[in-house]
C-alpha cells in the first residue's frame, strides 16, 4: 500500500448527526408541500365538479325555455322526479314564460359540500322584463352522477342566495 492510501485508512470517520433545527425545518417544509399539494387536488376536484354539475343546470335552463317539464323532470333526482311531474314542470314554467323569454347570464355559483354530499347552486339572471328575474338551480352529486335537487324562481335574489 502507498503512504497516501495507508493515511486515507487511517483517518477516523465522523459521523454526521442532523441537529434539531435542521429536522425540524425539514419537518415543517414537508407539512407544507402536503397541505399545498392536497389543496392544489382539492382545487382541482372543484373545478372538474362544478363543470359537471354546470352541464345539468344548463340543461335545465335551457329547458325552462322550451318549457319542456318532462326534460327537466328527467334531470331531477329520484326524490325530485317524486315530487314533480312534467305536467306540473312545464306548467310552472309558462306561468313566468314573460320572465324567462331572453336568454339568462349566470349571476353566481355556490358550492356547498355537505353530509349528504357535494351541492353545487347556480342562480342565473334573466332580463327580459324591467325587473330581474332569477332562478337558482340546486344539483347534487348522489351515486356518481348529478341530478337536479331543486328549482326555485324569485325577483328578489336575496331570497334565492341565502341560507346554506
Amino acid at each position: 500500500m502507498s503512504e497516501q492510501a495507508k493515511q486515507i485508512e487511517a483517518k477516523p470517520t465522523r459521523r454526521r448527526f442532523i441537529k434539531p433545527s435542521e429536522l425540524i425545518i425539514a419537518v415543517v417544509f414537508t407539512a407544507v408541500v402536503a397541505v399545498l399539494t392536497i389543496t392544489l387536488a382539492n382545487k382541482l376536484t372543484l373545478k372538474h365538479d362544478v363543470t359537471s354539475a354546470r352541464a345539468v343546470s344548463d340543461k335545465v335552463i335551457t329547458n325552462i325555455s322550451k318549457r319542456d317539464g318532462t326534460a327537466i323532470r328527467a334531470q331531477g333526482s329520484p326524490k325530485f322526479q317524486k315530487t314533480y311531474t312534467g305536467t306540473e314542470l312545464t306548467q310552472d314554467f309558462r306561468s313566468v314564460e314573460v320572465a324567462t323569454l331572453k336568454t339568462p347570464q349566470l349571476d353566481r355559483q355556490i358550492v356547498v359540500d355537505a353530509p349528504s354530499g357535494r351541492i353545487v347552486y347556480f342562480v342565473y339572471k334573466y332580463t327580459a322584463l324591467k325587473v330581474p328575474f332569477y332562478v337558482r338551480t340546486a344539483v347534487q352529486h348522489q351515486s356518481g352522477h348529478w341530478y337536479l335537487t331543486s328549482i326555485t324562481g324569485n325577483i328578489n335574489e336575496a331570497a334565492l342566495t341565502g341560507n346554506y
